[in-house]
Order: C-alpha cells, then sequence, then structure tokens
C-alpha cells in the first residue's frame, strides 16, 4: 500500500489573510475546481492544486482536513477501517470518477481518495461542506 499527499484544505473566510499569504506572498495561482455547490478556490503551484479553500463565513482560518491519495481499492480501504472500528463517510468528487474517503481521527479529518476505478460505483456528492463525517 502507498499513499501520496494530495492537497491540504482550510476553511477561511472570504479575503481572508491566508488567501493574500498563499497567492500574494508564496505565489500560489488560483485555478480549475469541480463544482462543489458551495464556494471556494484551489490553489495550484504548477499543475497541482496544493491548497482547498471552502469559504466559510465562520472561520477567519482552520484546516478543514489533510487529504492523501492511496492505491487502495475502495473494498481494501472500507474493509480495513471496518475492521478497525473506524466510522468513516464516502463522497464522489463532482463531474469526476474520484471518491472521497472521510476518516475523523480526534480534531483531524483526513480525505482519503482512491485512484482505483474499477470497482467505483457512484456515490453521493456533498451538499454542503459541512457534511464530512
Amino acid at each position: 500500500m502507498a499513499i501520496t499527499f494530495n492537497h491540504l484544505n482550510l476553511l477561511a473566510s472570504e479575503g481572508s489573510e491566508a488567501t493574500s499569504l498563499l497567492t500574494d506572498v508564496l505565489g500560489l495561482e488560483s485555478g480549475c475546481r469541480p463544482n462543489f455547490p458551495f464556494k471556494g478556490t484551489w490553489l495550484y503551484q504548477g499543475d497541482q492544486a496544493l491548497i482547498h479553500i471552502i469559504e466559510s463565513d465562520k472561520q477567519q482560518c482552520s484546516i478543514g482536513h489533510i487529504a492523501f491519495e492511496t492505491d487502495m481499492s475502495l473494498q481494501t480501504l472500507t474493509q480495513k477501517l471496518q475492521q478497525a472500528a473506524i466510522k468513516y463517510n464516502v463522497r464522489q468528487v463532482p463531474d469526476s470518477k474520484l471518491i472521497q474517503v472521510f476518516v475523523r481521527a480526534g480534531e483531524v479529518i483526513f480525505e482519503l481518495i482512491i485512484l482505483d476505478t474499477s470497482s467505483q460505483r457512484d456515490f453521493d456528492v456533498f451538499n454542503q461542506h459541512q457534511e464530512l463525517l
């Protein structure tokens, strides 16, 4: 099994200092983002979307989740989570075949992105960002 860092998700109010820091100071650029039903921005370095920002009226800036890609199949991952008695939530990226498995570990939410499309089926897409778990 292998995992690879994919992105960091931040919850931030519109026009937050975090966005200014990441774009104006560190040089990340706003880019393509799936058609999620909530406001946000994906910030890129080259062709990699490193920071996903979700606009939040309640948060100045906080970590939403940390995302890793995994080469496990969805079936293998969910079996391991069930065996470990770890609760999880499965969602699908809009307009994509990518499957997201969200797991809470204390105050941190991990997004595990499944790249194996051989056994995937359609899952619910987010209605709002608060429904991670």
